[in-house]
């Protein structure tokens, strides 16, 4: 009598994909961290264009914003972490050299409406004392490479109003998926999380981070990129850390599903591990990864519908607590933040027994403790996850606002 395939939970049934008794959630489970670790990464920030940004007016109301079309250059972002042998973590972020260009038409929309590619919102004034939701239509992004690639994509996101020095800050958090790419980039999936600040019309701080699915390696650079050219920061008040999430085999991923098979959700623990990106644009487009040691961990609980037929689908965290360590273990801090608006796609991989989900979210900083006491910022994911077999890739870009310097090293450059 044939073997029966493990079930992972009542009311699901494994594909053929799975071979009969094995265990779905270690199957395969080193060739799809690898195929999920096989990603391009571009960091770049936005930065004035000698085209200017247009101001879009409501309709009989000149002086209320209902949009922007957007113009803006791209430059390199070089985002370093280092853990001293002291008790603290420091970035060191450098602005480089122009990358591209940017294009977008962006346009606050009401709470209500359903974002699609091809659906324009109803005119919808820009209210800088609240939060609210805005979409990013015909957004097209092209390199400097000698192909000229790129992609068209479209976005989705949220501003984030504040006070920074008695002063009202619009910051903005958003997701982007790759619609269309061209060039180096063509017959790539991947998404961009935007994160920053807008200062209407023409003033934008913007980190965008690109990441692009890349399963045979064809945008893999085997050698480190020419050095970053500096530039002064256009953000100075700000210091962004990068880390990468992976499995923790201590505390593996656990769902959470009701008696007749429907998932809730999943609790979500991950090893946190220094993580550097960089490209090359002047030859071939091409990325470069280097990853350091690990520095702390990540617990969160996730919430969404494995599924969920919605492309794509929503998801939530709470409980979100980033917890750091220096090189003897001692802890030096914790961030809690949530992913407050998240989409996933689910993605068919060659070579992965399951479909795979790119995740892409943001959401603010809520409290810290140790060196991250007061920390006030924003938080973008840009992954991947496998849930047969568990394992998360997950990249996370902190954005802090720290006019003072406390977390940057002495030789950033601004």
């Amino acid at each position: 009598m044939a073997q029966e395939t493990a079930t992972p939970f009542p009311g699901f049934t494994l594909p053929s994909t799975f071979p009969p008794g094995v265990n779905p959630e270690t199957y395969k489970l080193d060739e799809v961290t690898r195929l999920l670790n096989r990603a391009a990464f571009f960091s770049l920030f936005s930065v004035p264009s000698n085209i200017p940004n247009v101001p879009l007016p409501m309709p009989g109301n000149p002086s209320q914003l209902r949009g922007i079309e957007v113009h803006e250059n791209v430059h390199r972002f070089d985002i370093r972490v280092e853990r001293p042998e002291c008790d603290n973590l420091q970035a060191t972020n450098t602005l480089g050299q122009h990358a591209g260009t940017v294009h977008i038409r962006w346009l606050p929309v009401p709470d209500n409406f359903e974002a699609a590619p091809n659906r324009t919102p109803p005119p919808t004034a820009l209210d800088p004392s609240r939060s609210q939701r805005f979409v990013m239509m015909d957004g097209e992004f092209r390199f400097d490479d000698p192909e000229q690639s790129g992609f068209h994509g479209f976005g989705a996101g949220r501003t984030f109003p504040t006070r920074v020095d008695n002063q009202l800050q619009l910051r903005i958090a958003a997701v982007v998926e790759i619609l269309e790419g061209f060039g180096r980039l063509k017959n790539h999936k991947g998404n961009v999380v935007v994160n920053g600040y807008i200062s209407p019309p023409n003033g934008l701080a913007l980190n965008l981070m690109v990441r692009v699915m890349d399963p045979s390696e064809d945008l893999l650079l085997r050698n480190e990129p020419d050095p970053i050219v500096p530039m002064p920061l256009t953000d100075p008040e700000a210091t962004f850390f990068v880390f990468m999430g992976e499995r923790d085999p201590d505390n593996p991923i656990t769902l959470n599903t009701t008696p007749d098979g429907k998932v809730l959700g999943a609790k979500v623990h991950e090893r946190l591990r220094l993580v550097h990106v960089s490209f090359e644009v002047d030859g071939n487009l091409e990325s470069y990864t280097t990853e350091g040691p690990i520095v702390g961990n990540l617990s969160f609980l996730l919430d969404f519908n494995l599924f969920d037929p919605s492309v794509p689908f929503p998801f939530r965290t709470h409980q979100g607590k980033f917890s750091f360590f220096d090189s003897r273990r001692n802890p030096i801090g914790t961030l809690e933040a949530d992913i407050v608006e998240g989409r996933s796609f689910r993605t068919e991989l060659e070579g992965a027994p399951l479909s795979i989900f790119r995740m892409v979210g943001f959401g603010p900083f809520l409290r810290g403790s140790g060196e991250f006491a007061n920390a006030d910022g924003m938080l973008s994911l840009n992954g991947a996850i496998s849930v047969f077999p568990r394992s998360p890739r997950l990249f996370y870009v902190l954005r802090f606002h720290d006019p003072a310097g406390k977390l940057r090293q002495r030789f950033s450059h601004g």
